[in-house]
């Protein structure tokens, strides 16, 4: 058994070893792995992009390829599988529910390693906390496979990252990897122009000594033939020195080490106006909203305002009526006032809508009003380049169809865009791609979505779905996180108005009690301090 020391002098257990870890695709290897070890303690975060084969990766580890896996274990392995349409578990549960019940069942179990493919997919945000608690209590080691970036950040201690057959290990979390990752692009491009650089001189003194040798060749223009033949001999020795000196050059630029530029995406701001413009305060509001399922109140919303060009998400449990809120604010209700020329492109969960036979260009492009080198730009950004666009929509995976939706709709002639659940499927570099596009997009979003870390990328405003109504609340998710720690009184804006009202008032009675006049009424003003201390609580209560 082999350990090794950790930072504070003790000992981790190596659990798991492997060597030579590959999986043939065709004519090519998904993954080429020299060697990879876990140990006691490491919680690790295998990442990349879809289709790189992080799933596949822990079906080898787990020995499910037979004799092509060699895979040295001490102990039990413990495997949530990704849950989809498939493996179902109870089809009168939800999508939370059947993951809840297969992580119980798994945890119940004894083992030292644990694989856990996506388990935080279908959860709510209180869900995942729980999740994300029992995690931190585990012994023994893990690797996750998940996109949720908040949850890599509190449970990992180390990332493993899978990027076109190779894995690259930090010691870290998902925040460290990244500041990591940033800092190797930030060289890259340092070493790229360099490269370049040193390339352009090295080509530009080659072909002026090429040129001084050639001229060589000639005799000088005023150099009659008889001197030209006795310069001959001379100018031959300086023409093969210089030859020489090239072909040094020559050998110097195929020994120079060629580094890539880094993968980057497309420089494309969403900065254009938009083709129907929204031309009043708010695109949509509603009053005295309500839904009912049987006997169970959803939600009782006395007001609710859309701000035109706000990117709000609806955040709650599991179940409250977020989508169920969204299909009755776009049902055409006449109680609802939705602005006169409002254009409203949906996302929902469902995306086996997509048509089949056209390309993923041919699809965006139809109908939209932007230059196709916009549309490309934004394809780009969606990590489709080249002749990728061409592909056509039937061979797409799940999020790359996710991708091509929500290209469809950034593209189109909206100015409200709704998006329901538009990050199931994304991998992480998906997810950072479709933030900063929707952050520059110049209409208004509203979303729903359970990546925490994406709300708190894009929402400038939350409408809070508990306790049988919606509340909100202007600012990211962050704030309102901080709010809820804060003492003071936090609620709408009518709210805090009227307090900071009576506490001003409050401030007055205060100051003329301590400094009172002959002519003023102590018991009057001392009732009024009372009354405006009761009515502070309330508020606040």
């Amino acid at each position: 058994m082999i350990s090794s020391l950790d930072s504070q002098g003790g000992f981790f257990v190596r659990l798991l070893h492997a060597k030579d870890v590959a999986y043939p695709i065709g004519d090519r290897n998904l993954f080429q792995i020299p060697e990879l070890s876990i140990h006691s303690g490491e919680r690790i975060g295998l990442v990349g992009r879809n289709g790189q084969g992080k799933s596949m990766l822990l079906k080898y580890l787990l020995g499910m390829f037979g004799e092509e896996s060699i895979v040295e274990q001490k102990g039990q392995i413990g495997y949530f599988k990704q849950l989809n349409d498939e493996n179902q578990v109870d089809s009168h549960l939800s999508g939370g529910e059947k993951t809840m019940q297969k992580l119980a069942e798994l945890f119940s179990e004894s083992a030292r390693i644990w694989f856990l493919d996506e388990p935080s997919n279908n959860l709510d945000w209180d869900r995942v906390e729980e999740l994300e608690e029992r995690l931190l209590t585990i012994d023994g080691a893990m690797v996750i496979v998940s996109h949720d970036r908040a949850l890599l950040d509190k449970v990992c201690n180390r990332i493993w990252e899978l990027e076109k057959g190779t894995l690259t290990e930090y010691n870290g979390n998902y925040s460290f990897y990244q500041q990591k990752k940033e800092l190797e692009i930030k060289q890259q491009y340092q070493a790229h122009e360099s490269y370049v650089k040193e390339k352009k001189r090295l080509e530009g003194r080659m072909l002026q000594k090429q040129q001084q040798a050639s001229g060589m060749r000639k005799p000088p223009s005023r150099m009659g033939n008889s001197e030209w033949q006795l310069y001959k001999n001379k100018a031959a020795g300086k023409q093969k020195k210089v030859e020489r000196v090239s072909k040094n050059i020559q050998k110097r630029l195929e020994r120079l080490e060629k580094v890539e530029k880094p993968e980057e995406w497309e420089s494309i701001q969403m900065d254009y106006n938009l083709l129907s413009p929204i031309h009043r305060r708010n695109i949509l509001m509603a009053e005295e909203l309500s839904k009912s399922i049987g006997e169970r109140t959803l939600y009782s919303i006395p007001s609710i305002k859309l701000k035109t060009g706000s990117k709000t998400a609806i955040i709650g449990g599991n179940g409250v009526g977020k989508t169920t809120l969204i299909n009755q604010l776009l049902s055409g209700d006449p109680s609802i006032d939705l602005s006169n020329n409002i254009k409203v492109g949906q996302f929902d969960q469902a995306i086996e809508k997509l048509p089949i036979e056209p390309s993923i260009y041919e699809y965006v492009e139809e109908g939209s009003h932007l230059p196709e080198h916009v549309i490309r730009a934004i394809l780009g950004r969606m990590y489709f380049k080249g002749e990728t666009v061409y592909k056509p929509i039937h061979v797409l995976s799940g999020g790359e169809r996710v991708k091509v939706a929500l290209a469809k709709l950034l593209v189109g002639d909206y100015n409200l865009l709704v998006l329901d659940e538009p990050t199931n499927h994304l991998d992480i570099h998906a997810l950072q791609a479709v933030e900063g596009l929707i952050k520059d997009y110049p209409g208004t979003v509203l979303l729903v979505s359970h990546d925490r870390t994406f709300v708190e990328e894009v929402a400038d405003c939350l409408w809070i779905v508990e306790d049988e109504t919606v509340r909100t609340f202007q600012g990211s998710l962050q704030e309102f996180e901080e709010s809820l720690e804060k003492p003071t009184f936090q609620a709408t804006n009518d709210d805090q108005v009227a307090l900071l009202t009576l506490e001003n008032k409050l401030t007055d009675v205060i100051s003329r009690l301590s400094l009172l006049k002959p002519q003023e009424d102590k018991e009057a003003l001392e009732k009024e301090y009372e009354e405006l201390v009761q009515k502070i609580r309330a508020l606040k209560n």
